[in-house]
């Protein structure tokens, strides 16, 4: 169904000389992500073990929010300057949640 909610998992590991560059970037972009209509939930985690590991939890309220999201420039920017910080290729998985709330 077109109104369902879908969830992103995102993982992306940056070279140890990159990690505050990475950090201030992807802060960089929270304000505004969570301004966007469809946007549920926004966060983004740094692993504890690992400060070279970033995880994404974003929820948005369907599809196209989130595809609409991945459109804007600054989001463009973003994932453009990522690219050049990270160690290994990004990971981005969409998912429903099946279990009942």
């Amino acid at each position: 169904m077109s109104d369902e909610r879908i969830v992103l998992i995102a993982r992306l590991k940056v070279r140890e000389d990159a990690v505050e560059e990475a950090k201030k970037l992807a802060m960089g972009i929270v304000a505004d992500s969570r301004t966007e209509e469809g946007c549920v939930n926004y966060d983004v985690h740094q692993a504890i073990d690992d400060p070279t590991v970033f995880v994404w939890h974003e929820t948005w309220k369907d599809k196209a929010a989130l595809d609409n999201h991945f459109e804007l420039p600054y989001f463009k920017e973003f994932f453009a300057e990522a690219g050049k910080l990270a160690a290994e290729e990004p990971q981005i998985t969409l998912t429903r949640m099946i279990s009942e709330k």
